[in-house]
């Protein structure tokens, strides 16, 4: 007997076309784009500078097309551009004085970070005067020379002295620029408007730059803190138990400086004593104080501390300083070891002389 069967078949009845609800058409006619153009919230939109909506291209069926095409440009855009050549300086007002402060601070950190790396020209100039066994280097009063050694060696200083004063006028220039941002912060945090910073700001390192090259070589030099122990460190090598000579030995006299015998540039005459005023003793790991310059051995002087600072234990010093006040003194540990070295060759030297004899 046959089993019975269902079947579902979908119903795929059309609806008919007289039922379809035409749709609203999205083109928009001549007309319409007509009046966007002239709505004023539209032109107030552009003013604005609120960006349009592309209006789409219409074709009427006669050949003609309307609106804009993707690669017209924007024509309202153009008003908000900002014409750079034409553009002026703003002034600066009190709100940029910290922003100044601050670049003013970033010169004084280069130069501070430049500086300490000096001390290899210095380097270089004593292990050369050390090859010299002796031979006086003096630019203002030249010594004959007697080998080509001898005339090698002073030429080879001539060049690190040249390199030493290029280093100080970098150094200087440095300051230049840190000085006189500083001075245009103070002035316009006085209330002054300055116009054209720039124009200020390359006129004061400029006008800075002609004074000090308008100096003697006395004046830019004969002060320098780095210089003069540049000087002092060749001199230890050459002449160990003679004074330093005033640092104007050095340098020849220009018109402009004062009489040899100034006392504001006589920085000789005191020879160099590496022993530690507490120990009496060569100094170890030397630190050196801030507050008087006075170096130290470092042992002792940290056993010296018993409350938050001391008197200076050197002769006749009465500064006082704390112990975050004394730092390592680099510098000064190679020379007491280039110090060291050279009078135990001295010492080599005697014994083969009276072995010798």
């Amino acid at each position: 007997m046959p089993t019975a069967t269902f079947s579902r078949k979908k119903s795929k009845k059309r609806q008919a076309s007289s039922d379809i609800e035409e749709e609203p058409s999205h083109s928009r006619t001549e007309e319409q784009v007509e009046d966007d153009e002239n709505d004023p919230r539209n032109r107030r939109r552009a003013a604005n500078g609120v960006k349009r909506e592309k209006k789409p291209i219409i074709n009427t069926g006669e050949g003609e097309q309307f609106g804009e095409d993707e690669n017209d440009e924007d024509d309202d855009g153009d008003d908000d551009r900002i014409d750079v050549d034409n553009f002026s300086d703003q002034p600066l007002g009190r709100s940029d004085v910290l922003k100044l402060q601050g670049f003013s601070r970033d010169w004084l950190a280069v130069a501070n970070e430049v500086r300490p790396n000096w001390s290899v020209v210095g380097d270089v100039a004593v292990a050369l005067a050390d090859s010299g066994e002796g031979e006086e280097v003096d630019k203002v009063r030249p010594l004959p020379f007697d080998t080509m050694s001898t005339h090698r060696l002073v030429q080879g200083l001539e060049e690190l002295d040249e390199l030493m004063k290029d280093l100080i006028d970098i150094s200087a220039e440095m300051q230049s620029h840190e000085t006189v941002l500083d001075q245009l912060a103070q002035r316009i945090g006085q209330g002054e408007v300055l116009e054209n910073f720039v124009t200020h700001y390359n006129s004061g390192v400029e006008s800075w730059k002609e004074k000090y090259e308008s100096m003697t070589t006395r004046q830019k030099y004969a002060k320098n803190e780095q210089y003069s122990s540049f000087r002092n460190n060749i001199h230890e090598v050459q002449h160990p138990d003679t004074p330093m000579p005033p640092i104007t030995e050095f340098i020849a006299k220009e018109i402009g400086d004062d009489s040899d015998d100034d006392d504001e540039l006589e920085m000789g005459g005191v020879s160099q004593n590496y022993n530690c005023p507490i120990t009496l003793t060569l100094l170890d790991e030397p630190l050196t104080s801030e507050v008087c310059k006075h170096s130290f051995s470092k042992n002792a002087i940290l056993q010296s501390f018993r409350g938050g600072d001391i008197r200076c234990p050197a002769a006749g010093c009465t500064k006082r300083f704390t112990r975050s006040q004394l730092k390592p003194n680099k510098d000064l540990a190679k020379r007491v070891k280039a110090y060291e070295r050279r009078v135990r060759l001295a010492a080599e030297n005697d014994d083969a002389e009276e072995i010798i004899d």
